[in-house]
C-alpha cells in the first residue's frame, strides 16, 4: 500500500515494559481503541507480553527499540545487558550525543538493535511489523545509519507538525524526515494521542482523523499512562476511528 492511500494505525507504545502496561494496552485493544503495538524487549514482561499475543492474532506488533532505559528482565544475558549498560553511560555525559551520529559508538549501536531484533525473532517467530523508539531512540542518527536496519524496513516518521522553536532542532528534524524517506518505508503523518484528542476530553478532532481517508497515518497512543487508559477505551474514541480504515504497518 502506498503511503498516500488511506489507512490509520493506533500504536500503544511499551507492550512488555511490565505487566501493567501490558495488560493495559490489551484492554484498550479489546475495546477497539488501537490496532497496533510496539514491543519492548528484555523487559520485565517482555516473555510473557508475546505468549499473550498469541491470543490476539488480529493485532499488529512491531519493536519498540529501547536504547536509553537499562533492561529489567532478570534473564537478560551479561553480554547483551553490558552493552546496553555502557551505551546508556555514554548518553548519560551528554543528552545531544543521543541525537548526533558518532562513528565512536557504531558497531555497538548495531549490536543493541541487533541483539533486540533477534529477541523479538525468538519471541515472536517473526520479524516485527515495524519498528519505533522508547523515548523516540529510533531517530538517532546511529540508529537511522544502522545496518541492522536493512533498506525498505517499516519505520515510524518523525512527528508531523512540530515546530521548535530552535533552528537547529528544526533542521535536525527535516534531515531526520530526509533519511527516513530514503531508507525505510513510513506513514506519511505520523501524530500523537494528544494532537488528535487535545486533552483527551470532548470528541476527538475530526481534522486530524480525516487525514486517514486519503493518506496514511499513525497515532501513537500510551494506554499504560493513567491519563488515557479511560479515554482510549471510551466509545468517544472507539467509535471516532471506527468510521476510519483501520489497519497497522503490515498493511502498509
Amino acid at each position: 500500500m502506498s503511503k498516500d492511500a488511506g489507512l490509520l494505525i493506533v500504536n500503544a507504545d511499551d507492550w512488555g515494559y511490565d505487566r501493567p502496561t501490558t495488560e493495559a494496552i490489551a484492554s484498550v485493544f479489546e475495546a477497539g481503541g488501537l490496532t497496533s503495538t510496539t514491543a519492548m524487549m528484555f523487559m520485565a514482561d517482555s516473555t510473557r507480553a508475546a505468549e499473550h499475543a498469541t491470543e490476539r492474532p488480529g493485532l499488529g506488533i512491531g519493536l519498540h527499540l529501547n536504547l536509553w532505559e537499562e533492561y529489567t528482565d532478570p534473564s537478560t544475558p551479561a553480554d547483551v545487558r553490558g552493552r546496553q549498560r555502557r551505551l546508556i553511560d555514554y548518553f548519560k555525559r551528554a543528552r545531544l550525543r543521543r541525537w548526533i551520529y558518532d562513528p565512536r559508538i557504531r558497531r555497538e549501536v548495531n549490536r543493541i538493535v541487533r541483539d533486540q531484533l533477534d529477541r523479538f525473532a525468538e519471541l515472536y517467530g517473526r520479524a516485527p511489523t515495524h519498528v519505533d523508539g522508547h523515548h523516540h531512540s529510533h531517530l538517532a542518527a546511529n540508529v537511522l545509519l544502522s545496518p541492522s536496519l536493512p533498506r525498505g524496513t517499516k519505520l515510524r516518521n518523525a512527528q508531523s507538525n512540530t515546530e521548535r522553536r530552535s533552528p537547529l532542532t528544526n533542521t535536525l528534524r527535516a534531515l531526520r524526515g530526509l533519511a527516513i524517506d530514503r531508507r525505510f518505508r513510513s506513514t506519511k503523518y505520523f501524530l500523537s494521542v494528544l494532537t488528535v484528542w487535545p486533552g483527551l476530553e470532548g470528541d476527538p478532532l475530526r481534522a486530524q482523523l480525516d487525514l486517514s481517508r486519503r493518506a496514511s497515518v499513525e497515532v501513537m497512543v500510551h494506554p499504560g499512562f493513567p491519563e488515557e487508559i479511560g479515554p482510549l477505551r471510551s466509545p468517544r474514541w472507539t467509535e471516532a476511528i471506527a468510521e476510519y480504515p483501520l489497519g497497522s504497518f503490515a498493511d502498509l
